[in-house]
């Protein structure tokens, strides 16, 4: 293993868990997740990282390709994702219990499949995850490179896994008032985080608004 394959393990690690931040996700799923049992939280955590282990690795082996085929670009990307995600910030913060319009009156498999928008995609496997893993993986010129960047999926995909195992604890500490002051919290931070994605977007596609 030469530097330059260190190199791409460590930056793409790094850049992953600053753009999916494993932590941040803990309130939103606390809030999402509020009327189902721990082994459903397990569950539907289980099923969102899966999901966004295989869009990332999807994205690093083929994302060039895919987007070619599409004629779509990143910038694509960060709109749409920046548009969902302000529907969502804007539904947390107008819903006084926003995990009862996700899970009540569904079943558990429902349930799951549900959250893995926003939670999975594009929240965690977001524009700029997938847009990470396109780019290291056009810097990769070696199977060996090739693998690193599939560790460091699994590795992000396997502590966002961890980190909503283990929310019910954060429910448990923060209790009903504390949850929904979460929501509120957790809906501003996604309404920021939209609105980001979207302007970015719009300027690399509209370059003269920069």
């Amino acid at each position: 293993m030469n530097s330059s394959n260190i190199e791409i393990f460590i930056q793409t690690l790094v850049t992953l868990f600053v753009l999916m931040d494993p932590i941040g996700i803990v309130p939103i799923f606390v809030v999402l997740t509020k009327e189902q049992t721990k082994e459903q939280q397990k569950n539907t955590a289980k099923h969102i990282s899966l999901v966004v282990a295989l869009v990332l690795i999807v994205s690093t082996l083929f994302g060039n390709d895919i987007l070619s085929y599409f004629y779509i670009g990143i910038a694509e990307f960060k709109v749409s994702g920046g548009l969902l995600l302000l529907l969502m910030s804007i539904q947390m913060l107008t819903t006084d219990n926003i995990g009862t319009v996700f899970s009540k009156g569904q079943s558990e498999s429902y349930n799951s499949g549900r959250l893995v928008t926003p939670l999975g995609i594009p929240l965690l496997a977001g524009p700029g995850a997938i847009g990470t893993v396109i780019i290291y993986g056009q810097n990769a010129h070696s199977t060996l490179s090739y693998g690193l960047i599939l560790v460091d999926v699994i590795i992000a995909s396997f502590t966002a896994y961890v980190a909503m195992v283990n929310a019910h604890h954060v429910a448990r500490f923060f209790g009903d008032i504390g949850i929904e002051v979460i929501t509120k919290i957790a809906g501003l931070i996604l309404g920021a985080i939209a609105i980001r994605f979207i302007c970015q977007g719009l300027i690399r596609l509209l370059p003269g608004l920069n």
